[in-house]
């Protein structure tokens, strides 16, 4: 648990800031029951049919799978967009949007997580960036064109939780081959991208940033944790959020908050703005 003294020093920081740049990984949703599958033994317990054919989480989320493994790849995905659905964005996605709406003069969210949380929660579209694409959006697997779409049907194909294969794909509306999501997998040099988002991202970039928050980056990949050690450089606070008290070791920052987001934004908003919240 973080001291008082930590939380009221990053809540003083964020009662001043004017421009704030959201850096959220994994751990933003771990509070809403989406897993992050980089645990093995969690992925198997979730799995057991991919288990017995020792298909881990780099091996389904990839071209090749969806080459290869169809049934198998899509069903991965599948799954991943009805727990989504299952769930919802926890308390704190919706401090994060009130804060962007009313406290801060410009905000972004650079996000590596596909859940589409953040936009599922009314986070602006322009002022957020899902650097791994969302699994919400799909696009053409033999990429016949560089266009996405989004999707939002649930379900979207049709799957057998006891073998973990699925059927009756989504197809490509201009070629009408098989559908991808619209994600960054391993190994993936056809995801075609979101211009809009990067583009977006890159202006925001633009001018200083007075404090940059990270939630939930994960060591295996710290994406975020190379932006937020970027800006540090240039003088920009860092309030990084983070149950696990590893996660500190690249950003190093002093205002390191051991908490589950959910909590940890709950305590932030009541430390910064109390009964104005």
């Amino acid at each position: 648990m973080a001291t008082p003294d930590i939380i009221n020093e990053a809540a003083k920081l964020i009662a001043e800031a004017r421009r704030v740049l959201f850096l959220t990984s994994a751990g933003m949703s771990a509070d809403s029951n989406i897993p992050t599958f980089r645990d093995k033994d969690g992925y198997w317990r979730n799995f057991p049919p991919f288990k017995e054919k020792n298909l881990e989480a780099q091996d389904l989320a990839s071209p090749w799978a969806f080459r290869n493994v169809l049934p198998h790849a899509w069903a991965f995905y599948e799954w991943r967009r009805r727990n989504a659905h299952e769930n919802e964005p926890h308390a704190g996605y919706h401090i994060v949007n009130r804060w962007i709406a009313d406290r801060f003069d410009e905000a972004f969210i650079h996000t590596t997580n596909t859940d589409g949380y953040h936009l599922l929660s009314g986070a602006p579209l322009d002022q957020v960036m899902e650097v791994h694409g969302s699994m919400w959006r799909l696009q053409c697997l033999d990429t016949c064109t560089y266009d996405f779409w989004d999707d939002v049907s649930v379900p979207l194909c049709e799957m057998s939780y006891d073998t973990m294969k699925a059927w009756d794909y989504p197809k490509c509306p201009r070629c009408k081959s098989i559908a991808r999501p619209h994600i960054l997998m391993f190994g993936d040099g056809e995801y075609v991208g979101h211009p809009d988002q990067e583009r977006n991202f890159q202006s925001f970039l633009g001018e200083p940033i007075d404090l940059a928050i990270l939630v939930g980056s994960s060591g295996a990949v710290p994406t975020n944790d190379y932006i937020a050690v970027h800006l540090q450089s240039q003088g920009t606070d860092v309030i990084n959020i983070n149950p696990d008290p590893t996660s500190n070791s690249i950003v190093r920052t002093d205002l390191f908050i051991p908490m589950t987001s959910k909590a940890a934004f709950v305590a932030l908003d009541e430390a910064a703005f109390g009964k104005l919240a």
